[in-house]
């Protein structure tokens, strides 16, 4: 995990930002290129000016000098980083996109069995890729050519002090690489249980009301504080990993220090050296030393990002929920035969659907009947290819409905189901959801042609109410009139109806079997229910 050919899987991206990206490496190798002489500039003024004492005016032009220099390397690094953060974040919220289209797309057999917060932790983590693109990253690799202008010009002030940087260089370079390689053993499984932690959170506040009902707090708190802890003990060999490598970094930066300070100070005792070119020395050291470093802790930067990238191509790389599904319905649904349909999730041993067989043409209304538990929803699942039969086929105008592209499927199909999600939005929108060629003007025509507009305006602003979070702002039998209304103003071929009477109030209930019973249509009407009073208008009845 974490290798570094994962980095080959950005180039797409790049390409897309390739001339901003450029331009970018051009202003920070000029912006390299303007600060190198600057450390010899200030050794000069210390020798030739301010230890002699020689007038101001040199003194003045110099410190000009060095201060048009500053100003221009900074409009240079201003203009390069910002591009660095465009790039960055560019391929960062086109990669999250790519990711939230991916997760949409996955058959819910594996959506279903997989924490929800760990699949957003994969979806956050598309952050961290963006560090690749970082200033702060790219400069690390332009801090070559810093480094080999500043060892050409310690060449040119002193070769022997030069020649002992050149052997401390890889000396510091084995000390920062081995003392980086703990933190980087410690990261992958940090990170793993920073995303099961967090699909933990996300269950708990999913689940909070549940957990209240429940007195369950005891429990969820005891399941959190054990993630917890576990992650605790992560973090902690982590940061133990860091606080050693920053401490011998420093420690072999000290003694480097100290050695050149040495020799340089003998030098300067017998008339060898001047304090100046010491100084300028000394900046010059410090620059190659701080690029050594950020070459060979490189790897603490790259390796999370590999792994961030090996991760989120774990979900780009799963087959979608389409995958091998080339046919489509571009005509009508006429008929819908189920033949000996099993079905089990992947998780349990029992049949939730046994030997199920039924046909159904267009034009009828039909009511499956069951018991709570005896596969009704389950049923609907299948039927709109949420999921696949264990055994047995399902055909769509004779067509296997494993061949049929989803997306064609569901055109065509629409559905109240029994826990009504509602986005947030007004009601309106929610209307409206996924319904290109409608407007308010159809609604508002549905809604009076259902003779149900005393009903939306009895909503505190009518269809423009708004809906913060779920069914928030609306009633249980409110949020069923508005999912029923979405289904009917689609005019699909097929309408499904989950539960529409089991649990609403008695004025909704009344309400959607008036329009279901006076309804006339050539569409196929399917209505999902264990109470049959009332429903005397359905064509057949299919028990399961």
């Amino acid at each position: 995990m974490g290798n570094f050919s994962s980095l080959l899987k950005l180039i797409p991206f790049l390409k897309k930002y390739r001339i901003i990206f450029t331009i970018g490496i051009i202003g920070m190798i000029f912006s390299s290129i303007i600060s190198t002489p600057i450390p010899y500039i200030i050794g000069r003024i210390m020798d030739k000016i301010l230890i002699t004492k020689q007038g101001y005016s040199d003194f003045y032009k110099l410190i000009a000098v060095i201060a048009l220099l500053y100003i221009l390397r900074y409009i240079l690094a201003v203009i390069s980083k910002y591009m660095f953060v465009k790039v960055s974040n560019s391929i960062v919220n086109e990669m999250r996109y790519l990711v939230m289209d991916k997760v949409i797309d996955l058959p819910m057999d594996y959506i279903s069995s997989t924490q929800k917060g760990y699949i957003q932790a994969r979806i956050s983590e598309c952050s961290s890729v963006g560090g690749i693109f970082s200033p702060q990253f790219i400069s690390i690799f332009l801090n070559l050519i810093d480094t080999v202008m500043a060892l050409g010009t310690m060449f040119v002030i002193n070769y022997k002090l030069s020649i002992i940087i050149l052997f401390l260089t890889p000396v510091f370079f084995i000390t920062s690489k081995k003392s980086a390689s703990g933190f980087m053993k410690n990261t992958q499984k940090m990170m793993e249980s920073s995303a099961i932690l967090n699909g933990d959170t996300f269950e708990i506040i999913n689940g909070i009301e549940d957990i209240k009902v429940l007195n369950g707090k005891n429990s969820s708190l005891l399941k959190f504080k054990n993630k917890l802890d576990e992650l605790t003990k992560d973090s902690t060999k982590q940061s133990k990993a860091i606080l050693l490598f920053t401490e011998n970094i420093t420690l072999i930066n000290d003694f480097g220090t100290l050695l050149i300070l040495l020799i340089a100070g003998i030098m300067i005792l017998k008339g060898q050296f001047t304090i100046g070119l010491y100084t300028s020395f000394s900046l010059y050291i410090a620059k190659v030393f701080s690029s050594t470093q950020a070459l060979a802790t490189i790897g603490t930067i790259i390796k999370p990002v590999c792994l961030s990238i090996e991760r989120i191509y774990q979900l780009l790389d799963m087959q979608g929920e389409n995958s091998g599904k080339h046919e489509y319905l571009n005509r009508k649904i006429e008929s819908i035969e189920l033949n000996n349909v099993d079905f089990k999730y992947n998780t349990s041993e029992e049949y939730v659907l046994k030997n199920l067989s039924f046909k159904i043409s267009k034009g009828k209304k039909i009511l499956i009947k069951g018991e709570n538990g005896s596969g009704k929803s389950t049923l609907i699942k299948l039927l709109i290819g949420l999921y696949t039969p264990t055994s047995g086929k399902i055909f769509y105008n004779r067509l296997d409905l494993e061949r049929i592209n989803n997306k064609s499927l569901r055109n065509r199909i629409g559905i109240v189901s029994q826990n009504i999600f509602l986005f947030r939005g007004t009601v309106l929108e929610n209307i409206l959801y996924g319904q290109t060629n409608r407007n308010r003007e159809h609604v508002e025509k549905l809604i009076d042609q259902f003779m149900l507009t005393e009903y939306i305006h009895r909503l505190p602003r009518g269809l423009d109410t708004e809906i913060s979070q779920n069914t928030a702002g609306v009633s249980g039998g409110q949020a069923q009139v508005i999912a029923f209304i979405r289904a009917m103003l689609s005019n699909k071929d097929v309408i499904i109806l989950d539960e529409p009477i089991s649990n609403v109030d008695a004025e909704t209930r009344e309400i959607m079997l008036r329009i279901l019973k006076s309804r006339k249509t050539s569409s196929i009407l399917i209505i999902i229910s264990h109470i049959t009073k009332g429903i005397d208008f359905i064509d057949k009845i299919i028990e399961i």
